[in-house]
């Protein structure tokens, strides 16, 4: 018998605890579409079967009866409008550090280690109470202005790891060509560093997308709930309707499973850099 048979033969345990994992992920979000999709009676006769039924009514229902759709878009808005905003940050800061060697970089990159280890538990008081002191709380700019301040420090520390992996000929290259900061940054760096930056952005959109204890406080109003507490609201109603939970789950969930499907080659590929390093 060969190595090479050995190989293989030896992957199959792998290849099958793998599967399972993949099952066990997978049918939670196979049960929730199909009990997104069935009436509540038909849901009733048999909850683990497969449906006699098909409606759209809940998700239709959740939608517009319930504000998840108007939720849906702010929480859209709101959550792009930061990350959007972290990643610009991100990107430049991160760059400074890892290749212009700015004073106290050793420092500054320690502090945003020593901040990312804070529980955000512990944030809540003093956040709200600077936040409420500038008349900001009741507004989307609080929350926008939460999610920039609590993800720069990671995201900062991620991409200048990313950044340092970056030969220093390329970029010298583009030095002695004429080229600028920006324009270094833009055509040379972004392109290079794009996995890790598609990964943070993954990560960072899962993060604020699923937030849901600074949304509540800082958004009381019920007019200007996100998706995640407009959710949380609709399943203290609705806790006797699963069809209606699962509708809601459903159209929380779109969102991050559409980008994670769009980036998936890019997550993994930034995954597999970060790993190596």
């Amino acid at each position: 018998m060969t190595s090479a048979t050995l190989n293989r033969k030896s992957r199959i345990p792998i290849f099958i605890g793998l599967c399972i994992l993949a099952a066990s992920i997978l049918y939670p979000v196979f049960f929730l579409a199909i009990a997104a999709f069935r009436p509540r009676l038909d849901y009733l006769r048999d909850p683990l079967g497969f449906p006699h039924e098909w409606t759209f009514a809940n998700i239709l229902s959740v939608w517009n009866g319930y504000g998840a759709g108007a939720a849906f878009l702010r929480s859209l808005l709101v959550v792009s409008t930061a990350l959007v905003i972290v990643l610009v940050l991100a990107i430049l800061a991160g760059y400074a550090l890892a290749k212009f060697n700015p004073p106290f970089a050793k420092v500054i990159t320690g502090s945003f280690v020593s901040v990312m280890l804070v529980p955000g538990q512990v944030l809540i008081l003093p956040i709200y109470l600077m936040l409420s002191a500038i008349g900001l709380v009741g507004s989307y700019a609080s929350v926008i202005l939460l999610y920039v301040a609590t993800s720069l420090p990671f995201a900062v520390f991620f991409l200048s790891l990313s950044f340092r992996s970056l030969g220093d000929e390329l970029l010298d290259a583009a030095r002695v060509d004429g080229a600028g900061f920006f324009r270094t940054l833009l055509q040379i760096v972004i392109p290079m560093a794009k996995p890790s930056i598609a990964t943070l952005a993954v990560l960072q959109f899962l993060g604020m997308w699923n937030e849901l204890l600074y949304a509540l406080i800082l958004l009381p109003d019920d007019s200007k709930r996100l998706l995640t507490p407009a959710l949380s609201m609709i399943g203290e109603k609705l806790v006797n309707n699963q069809p209606l939970v699962s509708a809601g789950l459903l159209i929380a969930a779109s969102v991050p499973l559409l980008l994670l499907s769009l980036t998936s080659k890019y997550v993994v590929e930034g995954i597999s850099i970060g790993s190596s390093k």
